[in-house]
Parts: structure tokens; sequence; C-alpha cells
């Protein structure tokens, strides 16, 4: 938890009923977090309120005498981001060699801020146009944000443990939309030093009723995390989990940690906002180092990992390569601070990608863009609703079910010694019979245990489930996007002031979102059917294996009784 003190630079007004707090210039705030998100901090006032206010509308107080406060802000006005205007990365005030304090020995913290949600702070030696500028840049942040959402709760990473995982979850879709330059690259303004001569990734259309789809790996490969540890560093003092991975096309091993993950998480989810990036899994507060939670989680990594490598995109993308192969330490973070200043991120990226020249319809664009919309919503909802299934049938497995086969169990050993009662001495077979369907039963139930332990049925199928509904989760993200991308080609559309040869260029980049929507949705679908089939029959075979072990004691039971 932060807890430092900062001078309010400008009056600020908390919107009433939200977790908004209002401050007023040179009042003195203390902070108690800074990792809710999008240019958001919480603190406290003098008066001992809480609530949040925008990071870029304070200044840290430093030792020595206080600085002057800066000018008010004009009037802002609403609208799309400023495309041209280049902002800062946070990245080069930081210590860019800070590979090795990545520890996964701490609570939660935020992930590094990316260059499409950094908020430029204002300096009072800023003119009065670079002011209106960059408050005009919070407003669109502030009508997207929202703080993201800790809940401690079962997640991913609770499997009948009852320890809590925080989750960050965002409940506006818009707010990738907003910050994604589209504006910039649809009206051609986004200044690209990259070189995008050759384009990295091709989109086919195989007939006018499909609207894309990416070209297949040429070269397929898989990864595997052979072997996960403990290990330390200061002596001991910092304690963290190492999973080895070797990629099929080195063979050379890697060892790499969860928030290396995450680092790379967020440069994907950066860059890439077309694409639906698989969800790592949640993270954890206690039992990090349980042998049960590390190879819970080793298995959702390796679903995280098997579902990268058959992306035609993600799969051979620069950052993801650098992840996978990198094992010298220099390397390692000079290829972290390229990651970290590419300018093709968002919708940028779209300037490599290779679409067909043919223009798309927009009616039939609006047809199937709903079609999907209900269909991504339907699956999400079914995708959740197994998931719960599989998550308490897990947990049912390690302690309902054995509870349940022991009562069942005792209740005929009680009958069994019941028929002895006036026997008087007497062998009675009835009574051992029956003593031993209740022995039967009970070996029944420690098979359920036993199978709970195993992880093999239901918590694969979770594991794959949890992956598919982070997709669909984020789908709609996309799908607005194309949407957003629509919205503005209308508007230049109906501006008098566009030249036709500027509009051509605006239709045809609108067109190269649209098929890579759609390429993208056509991905998810192959890989659906494919992967949950594959899922599901595994399953029942787990299923069918155990089944069968109870249906065997049933009947060596029932061969007593000849």
């Amino acid at each position: 938890m932060a807890k430092f003190q900062v001078r309010c630079l400008y009056d600020f007004q908390g919107e009433p009923n939200t977790a908004e707090m209002s401050i007023s210039t040179n009042e003195v705030l203390t902070v108690t977090r800074i990792d809710v998100g999008d240019g958001w901090w919480e603190g406290l006032n003098a008066k001992g309120q809480s609530g949040l206010f925008p990071e870029s509308y304070v200044e840290k107080i430093e030792s020595g005498p206080p600085s002057m406060p800066a000018p008010v802000l004009p009037p802002t006005q609403q609208g799309w981001g400023l495309p041209g205007m280049e902002q800062p990365h946070e990245h080069d005030n930081q210590d860019d060699d800070d590979w090795d304090d990545w520890d996964d020995d701490s609570t939660y913290e935020a992930p590094p801020k990316s260059n499409s949600n950094y908020v430029a702070k204002v300096e009072p030696g800023h003119t009065a146009e670079q002011n209106q500028n960059i408050n005009q840049q919070f407003v669109l942040n502030r009508q997207s944000m929202q703080s993201d959402t800790i809940s401690l709760s079962g997640g991913a990473g609770a499997t009948g443990d009852n320890k809590g995982t925080i989750t960050k979850k965002s409940l506006n879709i818009f707010s990738s939309t907003v910050r994604s330059g589209l504006e910039g690259y649809i009206l051609g303004l986004t200044k690209d030093n990259s070189n995008t001569s050759t384009k990295l990734f091709h989109i086919y259309r195989d007939s006018d009723d499909q609207l894309g789809r990416w070209e297949h790996i040429s070269n397929p490969y898989t990864v595997q995390i052979t072997s996960r540890s403990k290990a330390s560093k200061m002596g001991g003092l910092k304690s963290f989990i190492a999973y080895q991975l070797i990629p099929s096309f080195t063979n050379i091993e890697v060892s790499r940690r969860y928030k290396h993950f995450d680092w790379l998480h967020d440069r994907l989810s950066e860059k890439f906002n077309l694409i639906a990036i698989p969800p790592l899994p949640d993270k954890q507060v206690s039992g990090r180092y349980e042998e049960s939670f590390i190879e819970h989680r080793r298995s959702q990594l390796q679903e995280f990992i098997n579902y990268m490598c058959r992306h035609p995109v993600l799969s051979t993308c620069d950052v993801w390569i650098h992840f996978l192969t990198c094992t010298d330490e220099k390397q390692w973070k000079q290829g972290k601070r390229n990651a970290e200043k590419d300018q093709l991120t968002g919708a940028n990226f779209c300037l490599c990608i290779d679409a067909p020249e043919k223009e798309i319809m927009p009616s039939l664009v609006e047809v199937k863009l709903d079609e999907n919309l209900k269909y991504v919503d339907k699956m999400d909802q079914c995708i959740k609703n197994l998931m719960h299934v599989a998550q308490d049938q897990h947990k049912k497995y390690t302690n309902m079910y054995q509870r349940e086969f022991e009562r069942i169990g005792d209740a005929f050993c009680a009958l069994g010694f019941a028929f002895e009662y006036n026997q008087q001495g007497m062998f009675s077979k009835a009574s051992v019979d029956v003593r031993n369907i209740g022995a039967t039963y009970t070996v029944i139930g420690k098979l359920y245990e036993e199978q709970a332990k195993l992880r093999i049925d239901w918590l694969p199928l979770f594991d794959k489930l949890y992956i598919y509904k982070g997709i669909t989760s984020n789908l709609p993200n996309v799908l607005q996007m194309q949407k957003m991308a629509e919205q503005k080609k209308r508007e230049c559309e109906r501006n008098n002031q566009t030249s036709q040869a500027a509009l051509a260029e605006i239709r045809r980049r609108s067109d190269v979102i649209t098929y890579t929507v759609f390429a993208e949705l056509d991905h998810f679908q192959q890989e659906r059917d494919q992967d949950m089939k594959r899922a599901v029959k595994d399953f029942l075979k787990e299923q069918l294996n155990f089944y069968k072990k109870i249906v065997s004691k049933l009947e060596e039971t029932l061969d007593n009784f000849e």
C-alpha cells in the first residue's frame, strides 16, 4: 500500500454517486493506492475522507520547499483522442533493468502502465495550448476509466481451498476503444517511424460470404512447461516460483516467473487490441507456495501457451518470440525496452496487415456483426455456466461425495451388525454380505477423493473453459472497435470538406480493421471447435475410467453374494 503525500495542482469535482473525490488546488492528500489504473490514485484528505482522484492533477511532495501551484486549466472539449499528440513513456523514468526485481512473493501490484493509457503530468511551465491538450486527453481517459475491481473470491485459482484470488475486471467495454488510437489510424494521422513496407500478417477472403481469415501458420510449433521449482534470491529473503519452458523450434530451456508472463500479457494487450488475448491465471493472495496451487497454475499457464502457439498472429509476433527464446540478460533488457517503445500498437497494428483490396459491403458487415455479437454473448454465458458446474463438481469430489458415500456405507454396516443381534454366536452370511456392501460404498467415497487429487477430469475442463471465457469476454471489445471505425468512416463521408482521395484511403483503412476483426472471429470459431472437442473428449475418457472403477467395486460385491 502506497503511503506518501501529494499536493493538488488543480481543482477537481468528483462525479456524484461514484468513488471519485473532489479536491482543491493546494490541498494536501495522503495517497493510499496507486494501482487503481488508467491514471487514477486513491487517497485520504484532511477530513479523513477516501476517494479516487486524477494522478495528473497532483504532484508528490518531495523534501524541500513546496512547488508553486500550476495555473487553472482552460475548459475542456468532448470528443475523440488527439492522435498526433506524442505521450511520454513512463518507463523512460524508471530502471529498465528491473528484471530481477519482479518477485512472485508479494501481494497484488498493478502491471506497468502502457503508453496507451498514460496520462501526461501537467507542469506549470506548459503553455495554455499544451495544458488544454493534456486536459482533453485526461477527460477522454476519465470517460473510459473505471477502477479495476479487486475481488477476493474462488476464481480460477480456487479449487476448494477458499483462498482469495485477485482478479482485474473491466466493466467498460469502450475503454480500450477510446485509448486505442483508432481515429488517428482511420484518418491517417498516425506518425509511424517503423518500417512497415513489408506486411507481416496476411488475411485472405475465400468467398463473398466470408469476411476474412488469417493465413495459416506455415511452421507450427509447441512449447512445453517441463518443470517448475521454488527459487530464491537476496540470500533467501525473496522467493518465487520459476517455470521452465522449452520451445520445440529451439529445444533451449528458458526460465520464466509468473510476473514475466504478466508483463508479456500487458504488452500483448496493448499491441493487439483487435485480437482477443487469452487470459492468465488469476493472482492469489495466500497459499502461493502450496503444491496443489503451483501445479494448477502450471496447468493454466500451459493452456495459455497452447493457445498462443496456435494463433497465426500471436505465435509469430516479436515480443512472444523474445519471451520464448531470450536467455541472455542484456539482450532481454534491450528486447524489453523495444517492446515497451513499440509504435505499432492498438489500431496502428493494422499497418502491418496485408488485407484483400476488395471493398466490403457495409450492409453485409452490419448483419454479420450483429449475428456475432449475439453468438459471442450466448457462448460467454454458457461457458461461465459450465465453468461453475465444473468447479462445483471438483469441490464435491473433494469432500461432499466422500461424506455421502461414507454415510451410505455406515448405514449398511449398521444393518449388517443388526443381523447378528439374536444369532447367539452363530455365523450369519446375510450379515457379512450386507456389511460388504457398506465397505464397498466407503471405498467408493475414497475413490471420489482420489479422483479429485488426480485432477484429471473436471479441473482440466475448467482450465480449458477459463481460457475461452477470457476470450469471449474480450471479443465484444474487438467487435466494438469495428463499429467505432465504421462510425468514423461515415462521419468523414458526411463531411463535404474531405476530398475523394482522402475518403478512399479512409474507406480502405476501415476495411482493413473489418477484415482483421472477422479474421479473428474466424480463428476463434475454428479453434473453439477443435480445441473444445479435444477437451470434452478427454474429459469423457477420464469420467468413463473413473466410473468403471466404481462399477468394478460393485460387481465384486455382488459376486460375493453368490
